[in-house]
């Protein structure tokens, strides 16, 4: 926001976006941003426009308008509360740790106040903080004065912050959690076990992540193997393999059949009750009732999502995921190739062949030589959450309630392309 300190930039930069505020999303909002580009003195203007520019999923732009009203109202709840979530959103956890504490006693007296800290804390690596903040809820919790005006949710939000801390203490031992265990803190955030961690550019902003990926079967076969390896791990059979109705789903699912031996089962609309594993390539190339089918936990069932967009705002994670992208092509769909002939990258359309054809060839890949090299250190972490009980147990071990939701944040930041 340094750059548009001055009147004259703060101005320029507001007009601009209130042609493309009319354009996109009406006159209404195109005049609350006229109207800010005045730089008024008035907190209430920003906070109003900033409210409506987080329901528009413009987070940068609405933590630079709040910043401006919190500057104006520092000692504003509504203001404050609002502030945090846009910067919650843009990751800048630290940032909202400071917002927090800046008017005396706010996070010590307020209920909303110290939950906040508590879970931003934890989003920038620190576990003591949140545990702090847990005892202080636990207190406040039965005080009207440093409640909400709407009270709702409040054991949630201890839950919350109860079940990060319980799967925290349960893998501190197996794992760093440091700001580069992606690993480690992906289990703690949502719950979910993460197989394969990317090597590249892992020390150069991508800490494990995918930005682009090209997809190949190769990496399918890798997660199917780290997935039987951790289901054999902790002793649990897989008597069937659900097999989604979309197609990479349904590839991938009786490729992993054929690999164990075991009956591929469609998934019945609605869902099935049966023990098996759910294979789907990716959660985000679901939707409707057959997302929501998979909502659920259920005695003996596993999800396995090859793929999690870690960009992407989801409803749920799944129990397993091979890796997280920001931006992926599958093996079966259409694809970029490299013509060493024409030095040119050729389009490649989709492979339309049966899926019970692509599902034999995917099991006769081969992985590379060291493709498999961290399964011990995998398997120790998965050792460490076995004890693990009720709604913090992994996924596998879970047999009623709902999936955790899929954060698209954690302690552990990689570099984002837009």
């Amino acid at each position: 926001m340094a750059e548009l300190r001055t009147k004259a930039h703060w101005s320029e930069a507001w007009e601009a976006f209130a042609g493309v505020a009319a354009v996109f999303s009406g006159d209404e909002l195109a005049r609350q941003v006229r109207d800010i580009a005045l730089l008024p003195d008035d907190a209430g203007e920003y906070f109003a426009l900033g409210y409506e520019l987080i329901e528009q999923g413009l987070h940068d732009l609405a933590a630079t308008v709040l910043q401006r009203a919190f500057e104006l109202a520092p000692d504003s709840e509504q203001v404050i509360y609002e502030f945090v979530v846009a910067l919650e959103h843009l990751g800048a956890h630290g940032q909202a740790v400071q917002t927090l504490c800046t008017p005396p006693g706010l996070v010590d007296t307020r209920f909303m106040a110290c939950y906040l800290l508590g879970y931003n804390a934890l989003m920038t690596g620190d576990l003591d903080e949140p545990r702090r903040r847990l005892a202080l809820l636990e207190r406040l919790h039965t005080v009207p004065a440093a409640l909400p005006e709407e009270p709702e949710g409040l054991e949630v939000m201890m839950t919350r912050l109860r079940h990060f801390l319980r799967r925290a203490d349960a893998v501190r031992g197996a794992t760093s959690l440091d700001r580069k265990d992606l690993r480690g803190w992906q289990f703690v955030t949502t719950g979910t076990v993460l197989l394969h961690l990317s090597p590249y550019g892992f020390d150069e902003g991508m800490t494990g992540r995918y930005a682009y990926v090209q997809d190949a079967g190769g990496l399918c076969l890798e997660g199917l193997r780290r997935v039987e390896a951790v289901l054999k791990h902790v002793g649990v059979g897989i008597p069937r393999v659900f097999i989604l109705p979309e197609r990479q789903s349904a590839i991938l699912g009786l490729a992993v059949a054929k690999r164990l031996g075991v009956p591929a089962v469609p998934w019945p609309e609605g869902g099935s009750d049966a023990p098996g594993l759910v294979v789907a390539y990716d959660l985000a190339d679901l939707e409707g009732p057959l997302l929501e089918s998979l909502h659920p936990h259920r005695p003996g069932q596993v999800l396995w999502s090859h793929l999690t967009c870690w960009t992407q705002a989801s409803a749920f994670a799944a129990d397993l995921t091979t890796y997280l992208y920001q931006s992926k092509s599958t093996p079966w769909g259409e694809r970029l190739k490299f013509n060493s002939e024409t030095r040119q990258t050729e389009r490649l359309p989709p492979d339309e062949r049966p899926v019970e054809v692509l599902a034999g060839e995917l099991l006769a890949k081969e992985l590379e030589t060291n493709a498999l090299d961290d399964l011990p250190t995998l398997l120790t972490l998965v050792t460490a959450i076995q004890g693990l009980t009720g709604d913090v147990a992994p996924g596998w071990a879970r047999s009623e309630g709902v999936r955790h939701r899929q954060l698209t944040d954690s302690p552990v930041k990689s570099s984002r392309f837009i």
